[in-house]
């Protein structure tokens, strides 16, 4: 897959360019797609796993922000699901879970970068 950033933009060459956030908690989701707007990102927002489901099987996403412990399938789950679906789908995890141990399982599952909450929104915007 080709990808390359051109003013804040995902562009690749067979993607939507949008970052899909899944979070359930709707002040963290909404800070998420307000600071990715403003850096230049156009996003789509989902706050439970079954509704990512609908929505990756309806549209390609450039790069998925994914919380761990959603309503519906898990986080964990839905990595799953995406790596059967994509192989090639950035994933970034935004979660509360820290243990050295989930870290490593879920980057080996297929997670591409791995972020802790409380996170700052500069370092999330940074690795997007």
């Amino acid at each position: 897959m080709v990808q390359q950033i051109e003013k804040g933009n995902i562009m690749t060459d067979n993607k939507s360019g949008e970052i899909l956030i899944i979070e359930d908690d709707k002040d963290i989701n909404d800070l998420l797609a307000t600071a990715l707007s403003k850096a230049g990102y156009r996003t789509r927002q989902a706050w439970s796993g079954t509704e990512v489901l609908l929505k990756l099987d309806r549209e390609a996403y450039a790069l998925v922000l994914l919380d761990l412990m959603l309503p519906g399938l898990s986080g964990e789950e839905l990595l799953a699901r995406i790596r059967q679906m994509d192989a090639s789908l950035p994933v970034i995890i935004l979660t509360a879970k820290d243990e050295l141990d989930e870290k490593i399982n879920l980057l080996v599952a297929g997670a591409d970068d791995y972020i802790t909450k409380p996170f700052e929104i500069k370092e999330v915007v940074a690795r997007v």
